[in-house]
């Protein structure tokens, strides 16, 4: 998971970056000391950092030592002690020594949090363990990650009705009814909403804790 200093630092390296390949901005925000350095490592709760070598993906520690060597297409950040990676189009899921706990036979696989991670099946989203128990089954159209219990989810994006979002527990049950124009996954209790847009949130019952009266989620 990469937490929200990351994530800006690499936006003004992209927005900075727009005339080059994707796999060039990915380089170079790999290769830049303001991401990958020991303080933000430390500071976010990040362990190993991705670096790439020969158009693969790998993991080194803090220090700069390579601790699983770059062999894949794709890699994602580490979460709960694994990353979902990818080679020749097929996802798997690996622990920090690079061992697969999933193996390489999934066309999607998301992040690991609350001990569950997203599978895609014929366009549907569900989510399994670790052991590929299925929790939730496909029957998802969106869903984010889980974050403190609950999981963002959509209305079908293909439907003529306006989109929707609501909020599903770790079995799967709705527990916020699809009444948002957006939504985000709950960080600190709240959940940041969107209704006819202008942004609020809300707690994890759904009560409405900070009015959608604002233009941007900067604004509280």
């Amino acid at each position: 998971m990469i937490y929200i200093v990351v994530i800006s630092l690499a936006l003004f390296i992209i927005y900075s970056c727009k005339a080059k390949t994707d796999n060039e901005t990915f380089k170079e925000i790999l290769n830049d000391p303001r991401i990958n350095s020991r303080e933000v490592g430390e500071r976010n709760g990040i362990k190993y950092f991705q670096y790439m070598k020969d158009d693969k993906t790998g993991f080194r520690d803090l220090d700069g030592n390579i601790v699983i060597k770059a062999i894949y297409d794709s890699a994602e950040m580490f979460s709960e002690g694994h990353s979902a990676v990818e080679i020749n189009g097929f996802w798997g899921l690996i622990d920090e020594k690079g061992n697969y706990v999933i193996p390489l036979k999934y066309k999607s696989l998301g992040d690991l949090n609350n001990g569950l991670i997203s599978f895609r099946k014929e366009d549907k989203i569900g989510f399994m363990d670790i052991n590929e128990k299925v929790i939730i089954q496909p029957e998802l159209y969106w869903a984010d990650e889980f974050s403190e219990g609950l999981c963002a989810v959509s209305t079908d994006y293909n439907s003529d009705k306006p989109r929707k979002y609501g909020y599903i527990d770790v079995t799967g049950k709705l527990v916020v009814p699809y009444k948002f124009d957006h939504a985000t996954k709950f960080e600190n209790g709240r959940g940041i909403i969107q209704l006819n847009n202008l942004w609020g949130a809300i707690d994890k019952t759904g009560k409405i804790i900070i009015e959608p009266i604002h233009k941007y989620t900067s604004d509280f």
